[in-house]
């Protein structure tokens, strides 16, 4: 090329508006005026001929904008412009992904990766596929190979994690999510997994730790201060136990956990009616919230709302028909109202299945004494005794030397 030529091009490139229009719209985006950025996006895009950074600004946009089919449209004009663009294909992928169209979103990938074999974000893009399909053996490798890629890659880290967590393993977890937050310390979602982890792991005290450097990175995370607040009330903090919950609550009100927890933190204090009221708002805001119906219900049994427990057991047996604690207590409703043979044939399967079950054993000794079957109240009552539970083991044997007497 001569001199002349690279003069001319090197004065184009100077003339060219293109590098301030985009300039002006990252600024504009970054300041959330979206509509001007687009504009400015827009205009750029009509004086670009061999490039197409705008485009590609556009449909970066449109995707965080959830527009998925315009950011499509826009990777699709980039490739067009500049075919081979390994970033479009990428793109394309990220907006089919959320559209719920996993497999072209992979088709899309597998093009990115023929392109830019090195690129950790398409190995990790990938792996978020795979996990979505429950294919974590696949998930695994990918992550593995974006790390391998590029070691500081934060959320290829967490995901592992994630995969180890949902396995049970929880050191190798640990370890995963501890590398994620080394890569990127503002990793909030790594800390609260890390306080997961050590609420499991029994460590109340490391996992409160964590969980309010987490919130104090990002203080309106609701699981961050709903998971803070389980560590501070197994710390028996429950004054600030029942502020964090509240504050997770203020952030996501669909959160039933949270308001489980509060009840069970009102329970303790003998706040009998607002631990009523927090069961109820559980079901409420979360409808398959399993551990909200059956609160729920044995407070309706505590008080004689036969009917209200009975239909708060339907709704459960709906959400989880194999609820063992939901026929504990539709068993223990079934002996208050004297339906003891009812009673017998739900809490006898309840046992075959989990004989640690304590409170089934309980009411199916109360079941057998209304009957008058005193040996087989009799082997509740051992039952109960041989697991150290003094107390219902206690009142099972008055109930069963009561009917022995009247014999």
């Amino acid at each position: 090329m001569s001199i002349f030529l690279l003069a001319s091009l090197g004065l184009a490139l100077a003339c060219s508006p293109v590098p301030e229009l985009l300039r002006r719209g990252d600024d504009l985006a970054a300041k959330g005026e979206h509509a001007e950025a687009m504009k400015l996006f827009v205009q750029a895009d009509k004086h670009e001929t061999d490039t197409n950074q705008a485009v590609m600004r556009a449909g970066d946009l449109n995707l965080k904008l959830k527009r998925n089919d315009l950011a499509l449209k826009a990777f699709e004009q980039a490739l067009e412009k500049v075919p081979g663009t390994a970033g479009a294909y990428v793109g394309m992928a990220k907006a089919y992904l959320a559209k719920g169209v996993e497999s072209t979103a992979l088709q899309s990938l597998a093009r990115a990766a023929k392109l830019e074999p090195g690129n950790a974000d398409i190995q990790f893009l990938q792996g978020l596929i795979h996990l979505r399909r429950k294919e974590n053996t696949e998930a695994m490798k990918r992550f593995s190979t974006a790390i391998r890629l590029r070691p500081r890659h934060s959320l290829a880290h967490l995901k592992r994690g994630d995969i180890l967590f949902s396995d049970g393993k929880l050191k190798k977890a640990l370890k995963a999510y501890t590398l994620a937050v080394a890569s990127d310390r503002s990793n909030v979602d790594a800390l609260v997994q890390i306080g997961r982890t050590y609420l499991l792991a029994k460590r109340p005290d490391k996992a409160s730790a964590t969980l309010a450097k987490a919130v104090r990175l990002d203080r309106d995370n609701a699981w961050a201060l709903f998971y803070l607040g389980q560590a501070q009330y197994q710390l028996r903090r429950y004054e600030k136990a029942v502020v964090s919950l509240h504050s997770a609550l203020r952030y996501n009100r669909k959160l039933g956990r949270a308001y489980v927890l509060l009840g069970h933190i009102y329970e303790r204090n003998l706040m009998r009616d607002k631990a009523f009221d927090a069961y109820l708002r559980a079901v409420r805001s979360d409808t398959k919230y399993l551990d909200g119906y059956i609160h729920l219900a044995r407070m309706q049994l505590d008080r004689k709302q036969r009917r209200g427990a009975r239909r708060t057991l339907e709704k459960a047996l709906k959400i989880a028909p194999n609820c063992l604690g939901c026929r504990v207590l539709l068993g223990r409703m079934y002996v208050n109202k004297r339906k003891y043979k009812r009673a017998i044939k739900l809490l006898e399967r309840v046992v075959q299945k989990d004989y640690q079950n304590n409170e089934a054993h309980f009411f199916l000794g109360q079941a057998y004494v209304g009957l008058g079957m005193i040996g087989k109240a009799t082997a509740e009552y051992n039952a109960l005794s041989l697991a150290n539970d003094l107390e219902r083991a206690g009142a099972l044997l008055k109930k069963i030397e009561k009917r022995s007497r009247r014999r």
